[in-house]
């Protein structure tokens, strides 16, 4: 019998959707990479396929929209880090200038090369790096991709990101990191993914430290504990010894 959920866990899940993607959290704003929203400086930004809406949320109980940032069609997720904003489409990785919060403006636009084209686009970023998985299922993410994987982006240069390493998954789906280490969900592996990122231009895979979870799709690391969704329910790890990794809690969908 898992032990009873802890407050910080009930409160970060209060967050999540019934699908598993977990949308604005508490405790810093955090969220996961798979969500089409989030919240900065008082203004909310709300994906469609094609733009950015802006919403001021001065009143809360009636959040107005004052901005559409059009771009192309396939916008799917949403990261905010070091005052930028971070769009993961099917075609490309976006960044956006959010100096006025109230307008974003796009600093620049990095295009997947071909073998890419058409997947599902979750990221994170950390320092001056990007992390972003890059799913391809048949009708799911609209393409019959060739390769799924995780990449890597130098974003140091916010309006010249360049690319750098990658690695072919199965299925990789949502992803988070605490410290210098990387978890992926693999949806098609059954497991999160472990990579230690010291050196984000030469990921050291951990295949050892994989924790095995069937159907994993997006988690949450809120200081020592990670928060992950399934599809079945919600499961919650310790992970103030790591690599020694303790599954703590669990919620059923």
């Amino acid at each position: 019998m898992l032990k009873q959920v802890s407050f910080i866990a009930i409160l970060l899940l209060a967050a999540c959707s019934k699908e598993g993607s977990f949308t604005e959290a508490v405790s810093g704003g955090q969220s996961g990479s798979i969500t089409r929203f989030a919240v900065y400086n008082n203004f909310m930004y709300l994906l469609n396929p094609n733009e950015v809406l802006t919403y001021d949320l001065a009143d809360p109980d009636k959040p107005v929209l004052v901005n559409r940032l059009t771009t192309d069609y396939g916008l799917e997720t949403i990261f905010i880090y070091d005052n930028a904003i971070y769009l993961g489409s099917t075609t490309a990785l976006y960044i956006l200038d959010i100096s006025n919060p109230a307008a974003p403006e796009i600093q620049s636009e990095t295009i997947r090369e071909g073998s890419f084209q058409g997947g599902c686009d979750p990221v994170v970023v950390k320092e001056q790096y990007a992390y972003s998985t890059v799913k391809i299922i048949r009708n799911i993410c609209g393409n019959i991709g060739t390769e799924s994987a995780l990449l890597v982006y130098d974003v140091s240069g916010q309006k010249c990101p360049s690319p750098g390493w990658r690695l072919p998954l199965n299925l990789p789906n949502g992803l988070g990191y605490k410290d210098h280490y990387l978890f992926v969900c693999d949806q098609g592996a059954n497991r999160l993914e472990v990579f230690d990122i010291a050196d984000p231009l030469a990921l050291d895979y951990l295949p050892n430290q994989s924790i095995e979870i069937s159907d994993p799709i997006d988690l949450i690391v809120a200081g020592n504990k990670m928060i992950v969704s399934t599809g079945s329910d919600f499961q919650i790890f310790d992970l103030s010894n790591f690599p020694v990794v303790k599954r703590v809690g669990q919620i059923t969908k």
